[in-house]
């Protein structure tokens, strides 16, 4: 349970789920500030770091793309998650499949879990037609965040917006005022 999590560890559970290639991996590197590379390399299963975060310890878990890997297991590994961001690269084709990973979330997850759509690949909007985050989030119904993840210079706004985020989960669960 999550109130239970916040009051007995400093472990917070965030799960990074998307289709192959929008960028979830490269938002983990960013998190830990770790080299990011253009290079792609699919991620098999999921990949599990750990970053420090105030007082806090993320647990962020990078879950591979392939559609018959989220179907099989994502059930397993995402229940827990204290924050959820559902990644899409900003095309049109994978914004409409990622409203299909929201729904999948939210149906594991109930109301206990935020779910943030995060619009990756901003930087590519005005050069091949990829959506800009605003028109992500009409599309998606969800909350939106528009991110250019191989910028370093954006990890200050993420680290913010899951600072905010856990906040309200706190306060929720009436563990902060």
């Amino acid at each position: 349970m999550i109130t239970q999590r916040f009051q007995d560890t400093s472990t917070i559970k965030i799960s990074l789920l998307g289709f192959p290639a929008v960028g979830k991996t490269t938002m983990t590197k960013m998190m830990a500030q770790r080299q990011v590379s253009k290079k792609y390399i699919p991620t098999a299963g999921f990949d599990l770091k750990t970053v420090k975060f105030g007082p806090y310890k993320l647990k962020i878990w990078d879950f591979g793309g392939q559609k018959n890997y989220l179907k099989k297991y994502l059930e397993n590994f995402v229940v827990g998650s204290d924050l959820i961001f559902i990644v899409t690269d900003s095309t049109p084709r994978n914004v409409l499949s990622s409203r299909e990973l929201i729904d999948h979330a939210k149906e594991l997850m109930g109301e206990d879990c935020p779910i943030i759509a995060i619009a990756n690949k901003q930087d590519l909007c005005k050069v091949d037609g990829r959506m800009n985050y605003k028109r992500v989030e009409n599309v998606l119904h969800t909350k939106t965040i528009g991110l250019t993840a191989i910028d370093s210079d954006e990890r200050n706004r993420l680290i913010s917006l899951i600072h905010e985020e856990l906040h309200q989960v706190l306060v929720r669960r009436g563990l902060k005022e």
